[in-house]
């Protein structure tokens, strides 16, 4: 018999914890026929000494393209550089054969610049944080 214990941390989890999660992980989702890949893609936009203006990262999975992070310094933003980093993502994605693309965001942040591209509301987390919402968008990439 095995003595097993609880152990818990704060911060990011030890290389060889995380890895053993993700590996069971991606071993139940085999048995269950879903074999998962996820590649990370990033775009950022930079000046001449390589200083980062404007970023968008994703991450691809299955038949899906998951914004992880979309960001345009303050003073660049009403640019159309937001718009063309979705959609540059949104392009690379349908050449990699997704067909959905979603994202959640803060109730204060970006609602609207996802709803101008065609993205809709599926889901909504109420009191999170408090006072505000976290919202849930989806997309369907043809």
């Amino acid at each position: 018999m095995r003595n097993l214990k609880f152990e818990t941390t704060e911060g990011e989890p030890p290389t060889e914890d995380f890895k053993a999660l993700s590996d069971g992980l991606l071993s139940h989702h085999a048995s269950q026929g879903h074999t998962r890949t996820w590649k990370k893609f990033c775009i950022f936009l930079k000046d001449e000494v390589g200083t980062a203006y404007a970023g968008i990262i994703v991450t691809f999975t299955w038949n899906g393209m998951q914004i992880n992070s979309l960001w345009v310094e303050e003073s660049l933003r009403g640019q159309d550089y937001g718009t063309k980093l979705i959609e540059m993502a949104e392009d690379k994605a349908r050449r990699r054969g997704c067909t959905i693309a979603f994202t959640d965001t803060f109730s204060w942040q970006a609602q609207g610049f996802y709803e101008k591209l065609g993205y809709k509301l599926y889901g909504k987390l109420e009191g999170f944080p408090e006072g505000n919402a976290l919202n849930y968008y989806s997309k369907k990439l043809n």
